[in-house]
C-alpha cells in the first residue's frame, strides 16, 4: 500500500533528475549524461529499497528481525 500511494512521488523523483541532466549534458555530452543518469537511478532504487524495506510489523516465523538467515551482511536489510 505504501508504494501505491508513492508511486508518484517517486516516479517524478526519478524523471527530474534525467530531465535536468538531459538539458544541461545531454546536448553536448551524451554519454556523460547517460552515465550520471544510470548511476543516479540505480542510487535512487538501493535508496528506496532500503529505507522503505520490510515493515517491523510483518510477522517473522522463520526469519528473526524478517532477515533470513541467508542474507548477505553487506546488503541492507
Amino acid at each position: 500500500m505504501t508504494l501505491l500511494l508513492l508511486a508518484p512521488l517517486i516516479w517524478i523523483a526519478a524523471a527530474v533528475p534525467w530531465v535536468i541532466l538531459h538539458g544541461t549534458l545531454g546536448k553536448r555530452h551524451r554519454r556523460t549524461a547517460l552515465t550520471a543518469g544510470l548511476v543516479f537511478t540505480l542510487w535512487f532504487a538501493w535508496f528506496l529499497v532500503t529505507w522503505l524495506g520490510m515493515p517491523d510489523s510483518y510477522p517473522a516465523p522463520l526469519c528473526p528481525a524478517n532477515v533470513p538467515p541467508w542474507w548477505p551482511s553487506f546488503v541492507p536489510a
